[in-house]
């Protein structure tokens, strides 16, 4: 028997029979399962950081988490509930995210907790999708009612989709067959040495202090400053169960220091500001900020940003192409934008197509079968979601154990980024291969009460295997540009789009290898030409840079992500259209 975990109510108001909730069970069925979906239930604490608090850390504060066990329970529970009520398959997600932020003395820190589920259900060929918040059996079994009630009225009026079930592994009907899983059970969590929860703030500050005594006049430069640090970390315990009888429990825990640094002479208003985004996204513990090389990397981003401060600043007023050298965030950032969202299964298969769009590499298994490569043949990825990345994950949230595999090689597409409802797709073409159908386990709810869509886990781009630095691909550059920590990227359809310096990105004007001004301009491009025909050369392992790609998907949008890792690349004949700062 399952006891209800929160004893007191939460200071927001359960969900009731609203509109909101007939949206998710009726009209929004007969739409095809994008539901309207309610947030998570959240309390938030904001703590005044004083001389006692300050020796306080954030377990002490706001309301305590949900104990595993208990989610476990509830979980069953919903299962049960959906099985009495004839679903032919249902699965879960519940959970509980902690939130921590602190911030400079004498500034404060904010914990929050937030709580909710979602319950999938299945009859017939159809899905529903039903959420909520409130951690009681009630509640939670009332949930996966509704979910299977959903699908039983859809099911009535969409007789056409039932008669035609069996289309699905030809990709004509992406609602009805499922890659196969098989039955997972166990528990899974993010290594951790120090849990931040449990550290006085009064550490998380001196942390932060030590970052700015980096950056104090006479230590590194008296034009250098750092500015915007902040500690924050996401702790998530969720639990994923389905009627085939899998129940598993992972524990997730990210974070890090924000740290930016800024280049600024006393008597002028120009100034170069760079950022480290992978100090504030680490998939580990408080250890990663205690680390012995953390300063002396944050030294080095801040000569970097004084070597780029000192190069004068000097409008371009040419138009026409030329050659360009992308560092490794940059490059990142290029291929997340394009390639990276060409390949997700949710926009090859169609799904996405009045949301986030579709995808240019289609259709798949004519992308698969093609004479030659789409790409440059310098281009090899693979993408995958084991530590240390920040998208790890025992299991996803199809149930499925997540496999490392190639997506390109050599220039050619050679698979796709799949669920167990993408992966179908691509059986003709698996089958044909010897191969297997499976899901490669990239299905993800950004919260336990969103619906999963899929995304492409972490993705990595080979490097050179010959010596390439970023200053020797710079060398190479008669007259062009370099672009460093990434920049603004527009991508319609991501066949094409723009390239600028924008926020914390910098453009360097080169001349016989040498950087010799910073300027502002736009670049158009077409991912065809610039990732193929346009492609010279790729840097080295020295040159590798991470970025994260946020995208918009289903409806309603909700938030979807991915990690691209990817070296310095130097391409030629790129297109510059604006120019100005």
């Amino acid at each position: 028997m399952c006891m209800d975990p929160i004893a007191r109510p939460l200071p927001l108001d359960a969900d009731g029979v609203t509109r909101r909730n007939f949206l998710g069970t009726g009209l929004g069925a007969l739409m095809g399962m994008r539901f309207v979906q309610t947030p998570m239930r959240r309390v938030t604490e904001t703590i005044p950081i004083s001389g006692v608090t300050r020796r306080t850390s954030a377990q002490t504060w706001g309301p305590e988490a949900v104990p595993a066990d208990q989610l476990r329970a509830l979980a069953l529970v919903a299962m049960d509930a959906a099985h009495a009520a004839g679903a032919d398959f249902a699965d879960v997600r519940i959970g509980v995210q902690r939130d921590l932020g602190v911030g400079r003395y004498p500034g404060g820190a904010q914990v929050e907790l937030a709580i909710g589920y979602g319950v999938r259900a299945w009859i017939d060929g159809v899905w529903s999708f039903q959420h909520g918040n409130v951690l009681t059996s009630q509640d939670v079994a009332a949930t996966a009612r509704g979910a299977v009630a959903g699908a039983r009225e859809y099911a009535k009026v969409d007789a056409q989709l039932r008669a035609h079930r069996a289309s699905l592994v030809t990709g004509d009907d992406r609602a009805l067959a499922w890659a196969p899983a098989p039955r997972v059970t166990g528990e899974w969590s993010v290594p951790v040495e120090i849990d931040p929860f449990t550290v006085p703030l009064d550490d998380h500050q001196r942390i932060i202090g030590d970052l700015t005594a980096v950056a104090s006049p006479g230590f590194v430069y008296s034009n250098a400053q750092a500015f915007g640090y902040l500690t924050k970390w996401h702790a998530e315990t969720r639990v994923f169960a389905s009627t085939d009888g899998s129940l598993v429990t992972q524990g997730f825990m990210r974070g890090g220091i924000g740290v930016q640094a800024r280049a600024k002479l006393p008597d002028e208003q120009d100034s170069v500001t760079l950022f480290l985004p992978e100090q504030d996204d680490v998939c580990a513990g408080f250890e990663s900020v205690l680390r012995p090389n953390f300063m002396s990397y944050v030294r080095n981003l801040f000569d970097e940003v004084v070597r780029w401060r000192e190069v004068p600043v000097r409008p371009f007023t040419d138009v026409g192409r030329f050659p360009i050298v992308l560092d490794g965030r940059t490059m990142a950032s290029l291929i997340g934008n394009t390639i990276d969202n060409a390949l997700d299964g949710d926009r090859v298969s169609g799904i996405e197509a009045d949301a986030a769009g579709g995808s240019f590499l289609t259709p798949a298994e004519a992308v698969l079968d093609a004479p030659g490569p789409q790409f440059s043949p310098l281009l090899t990825m693979r993408a995958r979601r084991t530590l240390p990345s920040p998208m790890a994950a025992q299991w996803d949230d199809d149930g499925v154990v997540p496999d490392e595999y190639p997506v390109i090689d050599g220039g050619r597409v050679v698979d796709f980024h799949t669920t167990r409802e993408t992966a179908p797709l691509l059986a003709g073409w698996y089958a044909r291969h010897g191969r297997a159908l499976r899901s490669h386990g990239c299905a993800v709810a950004p919260t336990p009460a969103s619906l999963p869509r899929g995304t492409g886990g972490h993705l990595f781009v080979d490097p050179s295997q010959a010596p390439a630095s970023l200053d020797a691909l710079v060398r190479e550059v008669s007259h062009g540009f370099l672009l460093i920590n990434g920049g603004a990227f527009g991508s319609p359809g991501l066949t094409a789009g723009e390239m600028q310096g924008r926020g914390a990105s910098v453009i360097l004007e080169i001349r016989r290898g040498v950087p010799v001004a910073r300027t502002g301009l736009r670049m158009q491009f077409t991912t065809n030409a610039i990732l193929k025909k346009n492609l010279l050369a790729l840097g080295d392992t020295t040159t590798m840079g991470c970025d994260r790609t946020t995208t918009a998907k289903g409806i309603p949008w909700q938030e979807s992500s991915q990690l691209v890792t990817a070296p310095a690349a130097f391409c030629k004949d790129v297109d510059v259209i604006r120019w100005g700062a």
